[in-house]
């Protein structure tokens, strides 16, 4: 497995400073989500404390007769991407970045830093917490860091909050388009997974219009389609010039009963 942390290995040799530049110090946060028993719900980590952060490392927790995880994605830090993620043991991600130009970042509080997928495999009724945990790099040994452009590490456990998932009867809803906001209007990908193009399926309940939004492994929008839907049953297709790169695709249907999604698997 490689890991993206080499980077960060400098904080393995810094000191642990107090927090002296930042009283809050770094955290994040992780917004509460519902799903339905395998659906793949994304949950949204935002930031808290993040003033002039050159590199982090920390860990996120869960139970895994709960959620399994399944990717990341709505990266919003230069150069992230789903390399820096590593599963280091079941039901621990290892989350790491460092600034590609070794320059401090700020975002305000709140901020989505990325999104965490899970598949929802527990019983109806059962839950988890998305627990930001104090592991770093390397597995088994590092802790938790945070470095700002002073080279201070003010990473603050105290800063962290969890978040919460709930499996539940029907398709449930997060702050997240990953989530099946309305099942009325949930839709079939055929072939899923595919080999070159695929076809959005479903039965809408009136005619309206909509979007069909197509995104990336990197959050990246490869597709926006404004489409007409009839009442009854509608197809459309996702034409193999949008998925012309293997690996796992987000497709959106944007309704005025909200936003369905689901995730397309291109080999």
């Amino acid at each position: 497995m490689n890991y993206r942390f080499s980077a960060l290995a400098i904080g393995a040799f810094l000191a642990f400073n107090p927090l002296q530049s930042n009283a809050q110090g770094f955290g994040v946060t992780v917004d509460d989500a519902q799903a339905a028993s395998n659906q793949i719900v994304c949950v949204p980590v935002r930031a808290i404390g993040f003033n002039d952060i050159s590199s982090y490392q920390y860990s996120l927790k869960w139970d895994t007769q709960v959620l399994s995880f399944h990717h990341t994605q709505q990266f919003n830090l230069p150069d992230l991407t789903a390399s820096y993620f590593n599963e280091i043991t079941p039901g621990t991600i290892l989350a790491g970045w460092s600034s590609p130009t070794g320059e401090g970042v700020t975002k305000v509080d709140g901020t989505t830093l990325y999104e965490v997928c899970f598949t929802a495999i527990g019983a109806v009724g059962s839950g988890t917490e998305l627990v930001p945990g104090g592991d770093g790099f390397p597995p088994g040994s590092g802790s938790a860091e945070a470095h700002n452009d002073n080279f201070e590490n003010i990473y603050n456990p105290g800063s962290n909050t969890p978040g919460f998932v709930e499996i539940t009867a029907q398709a449930g809803t997060s702050g997240t388009s990953s989530a099946l906001q309305n099942t009325e209007n949930a839709f079939q990908l055929s072939p899923n997974p595919t080999t070159s193009s695929a076809r959005v399926i479903f039965k809408a309940i009136k005619a309206e219009n909509a979007v069909l939004l197509v995104t990336d492994a990197q959050g990246k929008a490869v597709m926006e389609q404004k489409i007409s839907v009839r009442l009854g049953d509608n197809a459309f297709e996702i034409p193999a010039s949008a998925l012309n790169v293997k690996g796992m695709y987000q497709i959106s249907l944007k309704t005025e009963q909200g936003v369905t999604s689901q995730m397309l698997s291109v080999q």
